[in-house]
């Protein structure tokens, strides 16, 4: 896989908690939706047919207007654009809409801009996605509409059935201020954290067992460094792939895993069984994963380049057989498959380990929502964006049998439907695992839903011819073997009290977390004494760390 693949495959589950490599027009991320309930509540609009309700159509055109991200690399069609396609098409004459887009920009960055100057204009479109820095911005300025009764009465049973998913309305609640909804937000479904991807043929090869711990995971390290597992007669392998971010939610080559073992959760917040909210890479637990590492760098086995080296760096030393050890989310499978491009005996395994000392891989689940689907007060229509929301995923999800031959076979994302907000189940990996498990063993795909037969085919392409097609190996490798990893029994989730920014995050985070990573890299490489994690945690608290504490705690007060 490419550089610029490899970028769009991040960028995609970065924003969107999901893999959209596959081919065909697949939504967001795999589910066993059920198909929505139709029934329709009594409501009044500005602009109601007889009957009224989710999927409803307008006798009279109804206008909004709409401000958003545009999409790289979105394998349209000659003709067609993020403004006029054939998704954007059908959910105009299902509703008889006009989605007018006032302005779309591709990069992240100047999209930001756009939506800055909008709002201190006093000038925002009917309908936004933004972050919560600009949610937060626009309620204080009382820009936005109010969707709580609007939720209830237009969203479809499928949209309620997502956000109800999440556990203690965790989810919708980030979209709620002083219990009024202000925002759709997004979904990050479960199991972005990392797994232990790991060469299985090397490890054959060495007569070692799979490891279940992190010392088991330096011995691997050190016979893959020093005992020439791919045979080439030249010591040229590398440890274990290192990133110099550290830790990250659904990031690759860091180290969470190292830190979550000994019961370690930086960038995280908590409260202690006193009340005390506490930051997780401030914890005597985090100086003692700090350790393993400094001493993992020091003997070799951490790649020692990791501080230099690019993403596509380490991309490369997968791709080309000179690394059979890191760590990474289950999406990464289709990285791995550019290894057995290479050479066809690599057989890479993800793992839920290493676990801690009772035996468990320790988690800590993704932020609930990270953008948030925002609606002008002044919109002559609000329910019409729920409406456009409602059709949308209808034909994301394939429920709808028309929406199966737009753009069939043609890998023409989703993000070319107009609102882009990623939705789904909190479970959405696990729940179709058995249905794969089933199609495999019966090889029956009689009566599955049509979102799901381009991977099912894909699964039994693999499953009858291994390694021989690559797309088909690649996918079986993520959706169905990694992601079934993420349901792993000995999985313990650790959840934050507090996802979010305070005002002093906003004001001094980048000083903060800017502290934090150098020390920790310091530590890590030997450039720094371990105890130079003392001086850091009493100067992160003396220069905005104590107060961004406080503050928490009067908000999880509020809860």
């Amino acid at each position: 896989m490419n550089r610029k693949k490899w970028l769009i495959l991040l960028s995609m589950t970065a924003l969107l908690g999901v893999s959209a490599c596959s081919g065909g027009n697949n939504g967001p991320s795999p589910n066993t939706a059920t198909e929505p309930d139709n029934s329709q509540p009594s409501a009044e609009s500005s602009n109601a047919s007889a009957t009224d309700g989710p999927f409803a159509k307008y006798e009279d055109t109804v206008k909004i207007t709409l401000g958003r991200q545009g999409v790289s690399g979105n394998n349209l069609p000659a003709g067609d654009t993020l403004e006029d396609n054939e998704y954007l098409r059908y959910v105009e004459e299902r509703l008889n809409v006009d989605v007018q887009y006032e302005f779309s920009v591709e990069d992240l960055k100047a999209y930001n801009q756009k939506v800055t100057l909008a709002i201190a204009s006093n000038n925002i479109p009917d309908v936004m996605i933004v972050d919560e820095q600009q949610f937060h911005q626009l309620a204080k300025a009382n820009m936005l509409a109010d969707l709580t009764d609007i939720y209830e009465d237009y969203a479809s049973p499928l949209i309620k059935e997502y956000y109800n998913s999440y556990t203690g309305d965790r989810v919708l609640n980030t979209g709620k201020i002083d219990g009024k909804l202000y925002a759709l937000p997004n979904t990050n479904i479960d199991g972005n954290f990392q797994l232990l991807w790991i060469r299985k043929d090397w490890l054959d090869k060495l007569q070692l067992q799979l490891p279940k711990t992190v010392d088991d995971v330096k011995g691997i390290v050190k016979a893959f460094v020093e005992q020439d597992p791919d045979g080439n007669g030249a010591k040229d392998t590398t440890g274990l792939l290192g990133d110099p971010t550290i830790v990250g939610d659904g990031g690759f080559f860091t180290f969470d895993p190292i830190f979550n073992a000994y019961h370690s959760y930086p960038k995280s917040w908590f409260k202690d069984e006193e009340g005390n909210i506490f930051y997780g890479s401030t914890t005597p637990e985090t100086k003692q994963a700090l350790g393993v590492l400094r001493d993992m760098y020091a003997n070799g086995l951490i790649d020692k380049e990791f501080l230099t080296r690019k993403w596509e760096d380490n991309a490369g030393l997968v791709s080309s057989g000179r690394a059979g050890i890191l760590f990474a989310p289950w999406f990464a499978g289709w990285a791995m498959s550019d290894a057995v491009k290479a050479n066809a005996n690599a057989d890479w395994v993800p793992l839920a380990v290493p676990l801690d000392d009772v035996g468990q891989r320790n988690i800590v689940p993704s932020v609930p929502s990270g953008s948030f689907l925002v609606v002008n007060k002044n919109a002559k229509n609000p329910e019409a964006v729920l409406k456009v929301l409602n059709v949308e995923y209808e034909g994301i999800r394939l429920i709808d049998p028309a929406t199966q031959e737009l753009y069939k076979g043609q890998g023409v994302g989703w993000l070319n439907y107009p609102l882009n907000l990623q939705l789904d189940f909190q479970d959405s990996l696990a729940r179709d695992i058995p249905i794969y498990d089933k199609v495999l063993q019966d090889k029956d795909k009689t009566d599955l839903p049509a979102r799901i037969l381009p991977r099912v085919e894909s699964l039994l392409k693999n499953h009858d011819n291994p390694k021989q097609d690559m797309a088909a190996y690649a996918d079986s490798l993520a959706f169905y073997t990694a992601a079934a990893v993420t349901g792993a029994k000995e999985l313990k989730r650790i959840d934050p009290v507090f996802y979010g920014n305070t005002e002093t995050m906003l004001k001094r985070g980048a000083n903060l977390d800017k502290l934090e990573n150098e020390t920790f890299l310091k530590i890590i490489t030997g450039s720094a004494p371990l105890d130079e994690f003392d001086k850091f945690v009493s100067t992160w608290k003396s220069i905005g760390g104590d107060q961004v504490a406080k503050e928490i705690g009067e908000i999880v007060k509020q809860k």
